[in-house]
């Protein structure tokens, strides 16, 4: 899949995201490499439901949409109470 098409497919999994889960949880992509996906989410993210729900919904949106990935890395903010980024490996086929 060419870099073109992935962004297409994962700006639209975060509008996905987004529109039923903001402002709880708000994706933003950040960076892509040939490789990684790196997203920040934003918001509270409802710790007292689980963190990682909140991420893995954002993984699955992302499979729906024909991008494999697996959770690298969570890089909490320090200059923002909430905010993460998200390091997603790129599976290949």
């Amino acid at each position: 899949m060419n870099k073109q098409k992935l962004r297409e497919k994962i700006e639209k999994s975060i509008q996905l995201y987004n529109r039923y889960r903001s402002p709880e949880a708000t994706a933003q992509l950040i960076e892509l490499s040939d490789d990684k996906i790196k997203i920040k989410l934003s918001g509270t993210c409802c710790e007292t439901c689980g963190l990682y729900d909140w991420i893995e919904d954002l993984k699955y949106i992302l499979e729906d949409h024909g991008v494999r990935t697996e959770i690298e890395r969570i890089i909490e903010l320090k200059d923002y109470y909430g905010d993460r980024v998200i390091v997603f490996k790129i599976k290949k086929n």
